[in-house]
C-alpha cells in the first residue's frame, strides 16, 4: 500500500461561536513531538508537552509550567487511569474526558481530511 499521507498540512476550523482555530502538522521538522499554541486576546500559551509558558499580554509576565509526561503529554496514561477509577467507582465524573468529545474530535479530522481529498470546505454538526 502507498503512502499516501501529505509531509505537511494545515487546516482552519470556524466554530459556530465564530472562534477559529488553526491546525498544522509538519513530519519534517528538527524536533520530535508535539508543539502547541494557543492565542487569546489577553495572553498566550506555547508549549512542547514536556513545557509551557503562559505569557499575559497586559504584563509581560511569562510564567512556565513542566511536566514530567509520556505518550501524548501523559495523556494516555491519565484517560487509562481515570477511566479506572470511573468504572471502580461507578462514577462517570471522574472522565476527563467523554465518548462524546472523542467522537466530536474524530468527526472534526474525518472532515479535515476529507477537505484535503476533494479541496472542499466540509460543514459539520456537532
Amino acid at each position: 500500500m502507498d503512502n499516501d499521507q501529505p509531509d505537511h498540512y494545515t487546516t482552519n476550523i470556524r466554530f459556530a461561536d465564530d472562534i477559529t482555530a488553526s491546525f498544522s502538522m509538519e513530519a519534517c521538522t528538527s524536533y520530535e513531538g508535539r508543539r502547541t499554541r494557543v492565542m487569546g486576546s489577553l495572553g498566550d500559551v506555547v508549549g512542547d508537552m514536556n513545557s509551557f509558558i503562559y505569557t499575559d499580554f497586559a504584563t509581560g509576565k511569562a510564567t512556565q509550567w513542566e511536566s514530567k509526561s509520556d505518550g501524548h503529554g501523559g495523556g494516555d496514561w491519565r484517560l487509562a487511569k481515570d477511566w479506572v477509577q470511573a468504572v471502580a467507582q461507578q462514577n462517570p465524573s471522574l472522565l476527563s474526558s467523554t465518548i462524546d468529545a472523542s467522537i466530536e474530535s474524530h468527526v472534526m479530522g474525518f472532515a479535515a481530511e476529507k477537505s484535503r481529498l476533494n479541496s472542499t470546505v466540509e460543514k459539520i454538526q456537532l
